[in-house]
This record gives C-alpha cells, sequence and structure tokens, in this order.
C-alpha cells in the first residue's frame, strides 16, 4: 500500500461505527496493562485529569481503528502516547491541549514558537494525495541554516505539534501518512543535524505511539550526498523491517531523477500517488508553502471552535 492502491478499501475498514462494547473492552485492556507498559499517565488523563480534552484530543476511537479494533493493542498505543507526552512536557503541560494560544501546552515555549516563525517549512502539511493520504514535508536541518541552533527539545516540540495537526484530518486514520524528506546538500556536514537521539523519538512516537500509520517514506536529495550515505545506514538500524520496505530515495538533478531512467521527478513521484499541483517548487510541483500558516493557527488555536472540535 506504498502506492496507495488500496487506500479506499483501508479507509472503508477504518471509517465504520465503532460499538460500545469495542470501547469498553479498550477501557478494560487500558486498566489491565502490565506495568512496563507505563499506563499511569494514560489512565489518569482519561478518568480524573482531563477526560474531555483526552475525548477531543486523543479518542480512543482513533487508536482502535490504528490497531485494527484490537483494544489490547489500541490500549498499548494509546499508552505510548501519552507516556511520550508526558515525559516531552512534563507534568504539568501535558495535559493541557496540544495549542499555540495562552493556556495550552505551548504556552510559553517561546523557542520552538520562535522557530517555527523563522522556518514554517521545517515540517509542513501539504494536501492530500490522489488517494487521499496525508502528506508531510519534512526539510532535513542540513539544508536550513536558521534550525541548526534550535534545541533538541524545540525541533521534538515542533514535530509533535504538526503530528497533532495530522490526527485532526480523518483522512489520516483512515489512510495514513506519506512522509516526502526533502534534503539540500550544500557540501558541508552539520553533525548535529543528524542527532540519533532525536530520531529515536521520532521513530519511536511513528512505531508505537501515533495514532496514524506511516505508509511510506521518500527521501528526495537534490544530488548525491556523501553526507546521507554516512548517515543512512545508522538511520536503518533504528527503523523496522516494514519501514524500511516502505522507504524509497530519489536523487534530483536537474529536476531528473537518477533513480527512475532520469524521468522528471513530478512523474517518479506519480507512481506513488502524489500530484503535481500537491508538491512544492523545490520537487517541480506548482504548489505555493503557506509561510503564514503559523500565525494563522495561533489565531485558529485561540478560537472557541477549535475548543469545542470532537473526532468521532
Amino acid at each position: 500500500d506504498a502506492y496507495g492502491r488500496n487506500a479506499e478499501e483501508t479507509a472503508a475498514l477504518k471509517e465504520r461505527e465503532i460499538t460500545q462494547q469495542e470501547l469498553d473492552a479498550f477501557d478494560e485492556a487500558l486498566e489491565n496493562l502490565p506495568a512496563e507498559h507505563n499506563a499511569e499517565a494514560a489512565i489518569a488523563a482519561k478518568t480524573v485529569i482531563c477526560p474531555e480534552l483526552v475525548e477531543r484530543e486523543t479518542n480512543p476511537s482513533l487508536f482502535l481503528r490504528r490497531e485494527n479494533y484490537n483494544p489490547q493493542k489500541a490500549a498499548k498505543r494509546f499508552a505510548a502516547y501519552w507516556d511520550f507526552r508526558v515525559d516531552l512536557f512534563g507534568n504539568e503541560r501535558a495535559f493541557l491541549p496540544i495549542s499555540l494560544a495562552e493556556g495550552g501546552a505551548y504556552d510559553d515555549e517561546e523557542e520552538m514558537i520562535r522557530m517555527m516563525r523563522e522556518s514554517p517549512t521545517y515540517r509542513y502539511i501539504l494536501p492530500n494525495d490522489t488517494h487521499g493520504r496525508c502528506v508531510l514535508f519534512v526539510e532535513a536541518d542540513q539544508q536550513n541554516a536558521t534550525t541548526i541552533s534550535f534545541s533538541r527539545e524545540a525541533k521534538i516540540k515542533y514535530s509533535f505539534y504538526i503530528w497533532h495537526r495530522i490526527m485532526q484530518q480523518q483522512s489520516s486514520i483512515s489512510k495514513g501518512v506519506i512522509w516526502i524528506y526533502y534534503f539540500e546538500d550544500r557540501g558541508q556536514v552539520k553533525l548535529n543535524a543528524f542527532d540519533r537521539i532525536r530520531m529515536k523519538q521520532v521513530m519511536k512516537f511513528a512505531r508505537d505511539c501515533a495514532p496514524f500509520s506511516f505508509r511510506a517514506t521518500h527521501l528526495v536529495l537534490t544530488k548525491k550526498s556523501i553526507s546521507v550515505e554516512l548517515v543512512l545506514p545508522i538511520a536503518k538500524r533504528m527503523w523496522s523491517s516494514d519501514f524500511r520496505l516502505r522507504f524509497f530515495q530519489h536523487t534530483l538533478s536537474r529536476q531528473k531523477t537518477q533513480d527512475s531512467n532520469n524521468v522528471p521527478i513530478t512523474e517518479a513521484l506519480e507512481i506513488y500517488g502524489f500530484k503535481q499541483e500537491g508538491l512544492p517548487e523545490c520537487l517541480g510541483g506548482t504548489y505555493q508553502f503557506n509561510t503564514s500558516w503559523v500565525e494563522e493557527q495561533m489565531n485558529h488555536d485561540g478560537g472557541d471552535e477549535d475548543q469545542e472540535r470532537t473526532i468521532e
């Protein structure tokens, strides 16, 4: 399904109504998780601290659909998600809304918000592909001198905010998410651009915590890169076998791909479900980045309608 050919079939299975019996089974499974799954934060959030927030932001139905309605697996993923969230924000802020507005988990996150404003395409949600799957554009630190100076924590929190925006899209749950990782090698290797600890955190969230599936990852290089050749073998050790099977690499050369018989990059990506109007200009497409999305999202996060939004 890296090509999206069975996206509609997958969506049909994941969009059916969840029964009360399945929700009750989830609750029971969560309560009975072994200690090693660190379910305390998840149970506290759901039952005591912020049950309304859980319903709105991390509804158990998301995790049940992700795990094909298996209550035990869904409960483990739900617990892992909340454990990750507490580790990232601490007990004081983890149970606040994932919002840039006052009173949210990102209130007072000055470094991260400054990073968002200065590098609005560091993580960016592109238009859905031809199969309706969510597309996440990831800009490598190597090409963006601005992001290099920010802390690991700020970068992870930036990514976490984008992941949460993806979670609010029904298509990400029912059809999955595609990564496009864009790397422009400018000839100078910056070792802190390849943060192994941060990479492990990202992979942990994708593998164990996210209520959506990553269907494929496309690494697009502007040219053959020694930096990438050095780092990829290390990175692949952290990947699951499933992730490695869904990984595709493309190299640009005057908007051509060396690994696709020198056809234009947009044509090379088209077979995977991408469309030209949904790809940015750096990939030969026509999509224009909305660089003011951060300010728009800050205004949106503070709106009443966002506070009332519930995912069914």
